[in-house]
């Protein structure tokens, strides 16, 4: 009878002794790996996440910005003056900025527009002034209106294309002399327009940036009677 009361002492006491301080450490070392590995995927998830936004916000940015643009420039078209040549459709051409009259608008009462477009603090603004009818002839004398269409534009990343890039019928680029732009007479040869959009934001601390390039032609200054051919 004492000798199992001896043993049960025993079994009670080996039960009750808890945990030896190497089993701690090692349990709160396997701890430790565990929240590195989970902290470290959370980590990845969030950035691959917020890239993944900013990536499609950009993208939807760019395309926006991209399609009023062509919008614009395919209705390119010299603006007929009284008693005088035609003015260019062209009235500002540069790298990163332009002025142009153009034939699109919306609305029953619809009128030429002049429309300009240049990036300001890294936005893309666009500013239309309405045509006002003088007779069988428009001027652009009205008030403007401006609109942000891109935010985050850089209007001449480096190792890329301008923002706008001339060519003429022929294909050739017609290169702006000065930082003023094209000269006039440059300006009345433009047949294309290629539009480089580069755009980028900050949601996100990897390379999020997007570019898109589009070759914009511009029928309505293909005037055969001046030898330029589609």
């Amino acid at each position: 009878m004492i000798s199992v009361l001896r043993r049960a002492a025993h079994r009670l006491r080996s039960e009750d002794r808890g945990i030896t301080m190497s089993e701690l450490l090692v349990a709160m070392s396997l701890f430790t790996v565990l929240l590195v590995i989970v902290g470290g995927t959370f980590v990845s998830i969030t950035r691959a996440t917020t890239f993944a936004a900013a990536r499609d916000q950009n993208t939807r940015s760019a395309q926006n910005g991209m399609n009023e643009l062509s919008r614009k420039l395919r209705g390119a078209a010299d603006n007929p003056v009284a008693n005088a040549a035609d003015s260019p459709a062209f009235t500002a051409a540069s790298p990163d900025a332009l002025t142009v009259s153009t034939l699109v608008a919306t609305g029953r009462d619809a009128v030429p527009q002049l429309a300009s477009f240049s990036v300001t603090g890294g936005t893309l603004v666009e500013s239309t002034t309405a045509g006002r009818a003088v007779g069988t002839y428009f001027v652009f004398d009205g008030a403007r209106s401006s609109v942000r269409l891109v935010d985050g534009v850089d209007a001449t990343p480096s190792n890329s294309s301008p923002l706008f890039t001339y060519f003429d019928a022929s294909g050739a680029e017609l290169v702006p002399p000065t930082a003023a732009g094209l000269t006039g007479d440059q300006r009345s040869r433009i047949s294309s327009v290629t539009v480089t959009l580069a755009v980028a934001n900050s949601r996100s601390s990897l390379q999020n940036g997007i570019v898109l390039q589009s070759s914009v032609g511009l029928p309505n200054l293909l005037d055969t009677t001046q030898g330029n051919t589609p």
